[in-house]
């Protein structure tokens, strides 16, 4: 089984950490994009040594999480740029594209604007696109809702909060509790960022397209993944069972499987 190391890279003189297999130039690329429940090592640890057999892997920190720099003033559109920089500095060319919750909304954008660069597209648990109101984008970027950003983050990240990602009671773990909690701080660091810049134009997706989801996601129900799969035209749907908001956590055979038959399949 191939070994998934860390590597650090720089963009504009800040570090970015990725989590990357031994390059092999016959084999096709993965770029998977983790959400806000932990650094890319905690949401793909369970899957990308054993997809890292037959791909190359490589599996970015995001902007404030695990070994990632922030982004100043950081929008969405820079944020899909960083995300194509990153592609670029690793020598992938082409890759298919894997996002999980809210590094789904990010796959999804990226793919919108550089769909050349994209072989797949695959999103877990989410890819729908926020939309904030222009007035409260502005309201959003002022100091005195700091306190009320710290409110929500502690009680989102409670254990208890952290319990409804999982589908099984098992999942949740000292571990997984305190890589969530860890990551939580990023978290509310980049979405404060984001919420208040403009959401990039989306274009109708012309790469082929896989909603995987999670049956007992108690965030985003299985009726989201209907709805998203419905919106994106041609798109595929696969529903994993005994599974919530990271399906590759708690049953990473079936994910494995599900991502290793769509990606290998004609475009």
């Amino acid at each position: 089984m191939a070994h998934i190391h860390p590597e650090l890279i720089r963009i504009a003189a800040r570090q970015v950490r990725v989590w990357r297999s031994p390059f092999i130039e016959s084999r096709a690329n993965l770029f998977l994009i983790h959400g806000g429940f932990g650094n890319a090592q905690w949401h793909w640890h369970t899957i990308w040594e054993t997809l890292a057999d037959a791909y190359n892997i490589a599996a970015p920190d995001l902007p404030c999480f695990g070994g990632t720099v922030e982004l100043p003033n950081a929008s969405f559109a820079e944020l899909v740029e960083w995300l194509a920089r990153v592609q670029e500095l690793l020598g992938m060319s082409r890759a298919a594209f894997i996002g999980n919750s809210f590094g789904a909304a990010l796959a999804r954008l990226y793919t919108s604007a550089h769909p050349e660069r994209v072989t797949h597209l695959i999103l877990v648990n989410g890819g729908q696109i926020p939309r904030v109101p222009k007035f409260a984008r502005g309201i959003l970027r002022s100091p005195i809702l700091s306190p009320m950003f710290e409110l929500a983050r502690r009680t989102a990240f409670t254990p208890n909060g952290i319990k409804r990602a999982f589908a099984n009671a098992a999942s949740l773990t000292p571990e997984s509790i305190a890589a969530s909690q860890d990551a939580s701080h990023g978290l509310i660091a980049l979405m404060r960022q984001l919420v208040s810049s403009d959401i990039p134009p989306l274009e109708p997706s012309r790469v082929p397209t896989l909603v995987i989801w999670g049956e007992r996601d108690k965030l985003a129900n299985l009726s989201r993944a209907n709805e998203l799969a419905a919106e994106i035209p041609n798109s595929e749907l696969a529903i994993i069972k005994n599974a919530g908001h990271m399906p590759q956590l708690e049953d990473p055979l079936s994910f494995v499987k599900i991502v290793r038959e769509f990606c290998n399949a004609p475009a």
